[in-house]
């Protein structure tokens, strides 16, 4: 049973010239009563193998691949399509490859304040810097990228299709860092680190922290907790977590799937 077969059909006039023709009725939305869900009897959790398809999860399940829908209307996550289920192991590494190329730079924002504590300078903030779209040129190694995306929570720049390398990396003896330039807003600001995108920060945590729970880093935001204290989870982490997690997904009982497919069809039609 193909998922929208189980929809009405409604007549749409597509050129208004008074020629109806029957059509689909996509924006009909049935969600199961919190109570069936909550029924311990009545739904299992199943652990979607490496690049299995909702097909053949049905087919492993009901002995059939008709029933595929049944996944992305009860689980809440899968609401939103195919680009929410589980992906391969090889389809994980080409989407962040595609996903997070290219570089993150990092400052360290610094205030300066005149004698009556009025700020006059927020030196190497990203705050209402550069524009989205332009150039930007490391002053001293000549790299340069494309400005794609700004993360002022985390203090970064985005910057993708990078020919050469930034420097950055204030953490060391050396302190390798330098100016980089908007060639388009000409603002400017000083690097402290550059990542690539996929192995940079997406959250800090306090290292002695066995939850991880996300917190700020004083280097970017002030009052945040001393950096020397603090670990992090890359994008790529999150994302490989993110994967296995999703491939836990309910399912509706073989003994209640004919049942639930029943009563949908019946309230999917009301």
């Amino acid at each position: 049973m193909a998922f929208f077969e189980l929809f009405p059909k409604v007549e749409y006039d597509f050129n208004r010239r008074g020629v109806k023709q029957n059509m689909v009725d996509l924006f009909r939305s049935v969600r199961p009563l919190p109570t069936f869900l909550d029924e311990v009897a009545g739904y299992r959790f199943y652990e979607v193998k490496n690049g299995e398809r909702p097909d053949i999860v049905s087919q492993r399940l009901y002995g059939t691949p008709d029933y595929y829908w049944t996944f992305f209307v009860v689980n809440d996550f899968l609401h939103d399509g195919m680009r929410a289920w589980p992906m391969s192991q090889e389809d994980l590494f080409s989407y962040l490859e595609k996903e997070y190329e290219g570089y993150v730079i990092t400052t360290n924002p610094s205030i300066t304040r005149t004698g009556d504590g009025l700020v006059s300078e927020f030196r190497d903030s990203l705050s209402g810097r550069f524009e989205l779209g332009e150039q930007i040129v490391g002053a001293t190694s000549g790299a340069r990228g494309t400005f794609t995306k700004k993360n002022v929570d985390m203090n970064q720049l985005v910057i993708q299709n990078v020919t050469g390398a930034f420097i950055g990396d204030a953490t060391t003896p050396q302190n390798t860092t330098e100016l980089v330039v908007g060639q388009t807003s000409g603002d400017s600001v000083s690097t402290y680190q550059v990542y690539k995108f996929v192995d940079a920060p997406y959250y800090f945590y306090k290292t002695d922290d066995s939850e991880k729970k996300p917190v700020t880093n004083g280097v970017y935001i002030s009052g945040g907790e001393l950096a020397y204290q603090l670990s992090y989870v890359t994008y790529r982490t999150h994302e490989y977590a993110l994967n296995v997690e999703r491939s836990k997904i309910r399912y509706v009982v073989p003994e209640y799937i004919e049942q639930f497919v029943d009563a949908y069809e019946e309230l999917i039609n009301v």
